[in-house]
């Protein structure tokens, strides 16, 4: 039993010296060079939540005390995520090359506020939106090309767009087909508009065909369509007035998400049902032309 006693305490101490080595973390310091250290996050922090990356691997959200951090696999920087006070995985969406990840956070005196991190291999670009009151729309076009967080402003929607170039662009539209600014809550926890689940579910697509949410007055039937004119089909009732069309996109469901053990399942974690053909046909979207500069983070500096 003597003789094991050195190959246990061997086995204890390269253990300890992997997990040390696992949870370095690299830090900048005021004069511009790095300082090396243990992530503690990693090893006494709390896992709030993962998504999976395009590239592969995982990034993980955690809070340290008061501190809230987003660490990506293969990468000793960490992702601070500053003057937070909570914080949660909302979406996450593969566009273009990039994982988008939405984090939803709240700060004093503002209930959603939102962090978008935008991730390539060990390239990281951020942006920080919300109004503080609303949770946002967050559409996804068809192609996966772009990415549109839709705010309640008065009678118009506030739009940010994130483009697969990596660019992020702001403006506002009068009208989004399928969302109303006055709507309360503006959108789910999983930051879809009301509605949304129910029209993939009963039509495949969102927003719902035209002639599916039309309504034909009471006691009365909807009237045919006139000799000679074709009968409009799913496909072409599901496409938004040309006025509308310029603001529209229809929206995929995100990727599951892994729910730490003992954490409560929510919309987030993957439970939206599949869009069916809502991939079918891309829709047109008009760009702002104000552009929102990103806080660029390379991990590997």
């Amino acid at each position: 039993m003597t003789s094991l006693r050195p190959l246990f305490f061997r086995l204890l101490t390269a253990l300890l010296l992997l997990g040390a080595l696992s949870a370095c973390a690299v830090k900048t310091n005021s004069r511009g060079g790095y300082t090396y250290g243990v992530d503690t996050a990693a090893l006494f922090g709390t896992e709030i939540g993962q998504f999976p990356l395009q590239s592969g691997g995982e990034g993980t959200l955690r809070r340290e005390g008061t501190k809230y951090s987003v660490k990506l696999s293969g990468n000793q920087r960490v992702i601070p995520l500053a003057n937070v006070d909570s914080a949660r995985i909302a979406r996450t969406e593969n566009i273009g090359t990039r994982t988008v990840v939405v984090i939803e956070t709240q700060r004093r005196n503002c209930d959603y506020r939102y962090t978008v991190l935008a991730i390539e291999g060990s390239e990281v670009l951020s942006w920080d939106l919300g109004n503080c009151r609303d949770r946002p729309a967050v559409l996804v076009q068809d192609d996966r090309s772009a990415l549109t967080f839709n705010f309640p402003k008065g009678s118009r929607i506030e739009r940010f767009v994130y483009t697969q170039d990596g660019r992020m662009r702001r403006g506002d539209t009068q009208a989004v087909a399928g969302m109303n600014p006055r709507a309360k809550p503006f959108a789910d926890e999983s930051l879809y508009p009301p509605g949304y689940q129910e029209a993939l579910r009963e039509h495949g697509v969102y927003p719902p065909p035209a002639a599916a949410v039309a309504p034909a007055g009471k006691g009365r039937s909807a009237k045919p369509a006139k000799p000679g004119k074709p009968a409009s089909s799913p496909e072409t009732a599901a496409r938004p007035a040309p006025a509308d069309n310029r603001a529209t996109g229809r929206v995929v469901p995100p990727p599951p998400q892994r729910v730490p053990d003992g954490a409560a399942p929510t919309a987030a974690s993957g439970s939206t049902p599949r869009a069916g053909n809502a991939s079918r046909v891309p829709a047109k979207l008009d760009l702002p032309d104000e552009e929102i500069t990103s806080t660029r983070l390379d991990l590997r500096d």
